[in-house]
């Protein structure tokens, strides 16, 4: 056990115990297994199998530039094999369904260099002793499933309350406990091994994300070629066109697939979708919001590559070692023998760089702010819209209470239909494509709420009407003991229309 506690902590341990149960159990019951027969094909699909040979080969070559670096070695093949399963894993399924520009992996990025990871690090770096660790991994998992159920009706919002005031004395406890280890054992944190295990798994994430990028450039494709028409020989060659298109540009393939009444779907040979490629491109080049900002980011860009260029040669003029050992990091500064001309001319055009970097971050914000501003004054009606009904939600629908239902969603949510539908028609060049898509996404969910109550126009209707209408078809709806179909549907919509109005609100940036 002592061998194991030295390579792996408590936490680890119990984790894997309670993993090697739950596979046992699962083996051994016909729901596990069912389970399994289900699942374990889609994973070794021919298609995933691809992509993990491509992702493997590319994950040891990042280990492998890391050992040679100096900075890998086998005291960190657990915290790797951890990145992998609970890292790398996860966050391939999140681009296959979020990934469509980079703003997703922009995100991403700021997401893993926020000082909350330092936090979160320190919190997790101590642990109880190991009987402790197995009890609270069985009651978290528990108590957190609880929390999820107690959290979707109001009748249970007493046990929510509970939980939420168990979770904050547990969450004290472990700031008391990492605290009290922090100033006891200073040693043990601030070392040079702490900080490589700190630095891997943002190293790997950011050595990793050529691989995650292709993947959901190859799911946007995929997503793309599935729709293309014609003959089999005009499909290939339409393929090759598209691919010739756009690249490896991620939001020029994603402005396809999101646009294939433009593209695809009107082209039955090669020479049909040239023209309509040729539309296209014009129609891309007429967006404002994808293209106000296009120069800016190309000005921050190039006096990135600048800086990196002009380190890189201060580095080289300075030193005398052989280029393996320059990729490898493995270098001393010569300063004896410095080759003054090129280090002069390279510091002269780092400082330019530099000076240029920080003019061009601010006129990038300058941009951003008139664009957003423009953006504001356009939307100002739905985002007016958007911010009262975001103001009116409430915790929990009151799908059996009608009249407060009018109140609180459906007196706003054809006017957010009718906004939706106007600012999609009107502002399409001036908003960028996460915009409006943002927006497509609230215009489809208002339609399926507006759908479901099943009246076309609201006005001329108040709360008591609304209540007797309502009443009404909740009556004649499909029921069985516990469930009325219509009130179940009800909840459904306005669970999804609540979440893309929180999601406007972070979107567009609106205030409170």
């Amino acid at each position: 056990m002592d061998a194991l506690q030295n390579v792996f902590n408590n936490r680890e341990i119990a984790l894997c115990c309670w993993v090697i149960i739950a596979i046992i159990v699962g083996i051994f019951t016909k729901a596990g297994r069912d389970f399994l027969k289900s699942v374990l094909p889609i994973v070794f699909s021919r298609q995933f199998v691809f992509f993990y040979i491509v992702f493997l080969s590319f994950f040891s070559l990042t280990v492998l530039y890391l050992y040679h670096a100096s900075f890998w070695d086998l005291s960190l093949l657990k915290d790797t094999v951890f990145w992998v399963i609970f890292i790398l894993v996860p966050l391939f399924a999140k681009a296959i369904e979020n990934a469509k520009d980079g703003r997703f992996f922009a995100k991403l990025i700021k997401d893993n260099l926020a000082f909350i990871v330092i936090i979160e690090f320190i919190l997790n770096f101590w642990t109880f002793n190991l009987a402790v660790e197995m009890l609270v991994i069985p009651i978290a998992i528990l108590l957190g499933g609880v929390y999820a159920v107690a959290s979707r009706e109001e009748k249970t919002l007493i046990v929510k309350k509970i939980l939420d005031g168990l979770f904050v004395v547990f969450g004290t406890v472990v700031i008391i406990f990492s605290s009290y280890n922090l100033i006891q054992r200073p040693g043990e944190i601030l070392n040079i091994k702490t900080l490589k295990e700190f630095l891997l798994p943002i190293l790997l994430l950011f050595m990793n994300l050529p691989v995650v990028y292709g993947l959901a450039l190859y799911n946007t494709y995929e997503q793309v070629f599935v729709r293309v028409k014609g003959e089999p020989k005009e499909q290939q060659k339409i393929k090759r066109l598209l691919f010739r298109f756009a690249g490896f540009n991620l939001t020029k393939v994603t402005s396809i697939k999101n646009n294939l009444k433009r593209t695809t779907n009107l082209s039955r040979t090669a020479e049909e979708l040239k023209q309509h490629l040729r539309e296209f491109e014009k129609y891309l080049n007429t967006r404002i919001g994808d293209n106000y900002m296009k120069r800016p980011r190309f000005y921050i860009l190039s006096c990135i590559l600048m800086i990196i260029i002009c380190l890189s040669g201060i580095i080289a003029s300075n030193s005398t070692v052989g280029l393996k050992d320059l990729v490898t990091f493995n270098f001393v500064l010569d300063i004896e023998k410095m080759k003054q001309l090129v280090t002069y001319v390279l510091s002269t055009g780092l400082a330019i760089s530099i000076c240029f970097l920080i003019y061009f971050i601010g006129f990038r914000k300058k941009k951003y702010e008139e664009i957003s501003q423009i953006k504001k004054f356009a939307l100002h009606d739905l985002l007016l819209f958007i911010k009262f009904q975001n103001r009116m939600l409430p915790d929990y629908p009151s799908v059996e209470d009608p009249q407060k239902l009018f109140a609180q969603y459906i007196s706003i949510v054809y006017d957010i239909k009718r906004e939706c539908d106007k600012a999609i028609i009107t502002y399409d060049n001036l908003l960028t494509n996460w915009e409006i898509e943002t927006i497509k996404q609230l215009q489809t969910y208002t339609a399926l709420l507006i759908s479901t109550i099943g009246i076309d126009d609201i006005e001329g209707y108040n709360a008591e009407e609304f209540a007797t209408f309502y009443n009404d078809k909740k009556a004649t709806a499909i029921q069985n003991e516990k469930i009325n179909i219509f009130t179940s549907d009800i909840e459904r919509d306005i669970k999804k229309y609540s979440e893309q109005i929180k999601l406007c609100m972070e979107i567009f940036k609106i205030s409170k």
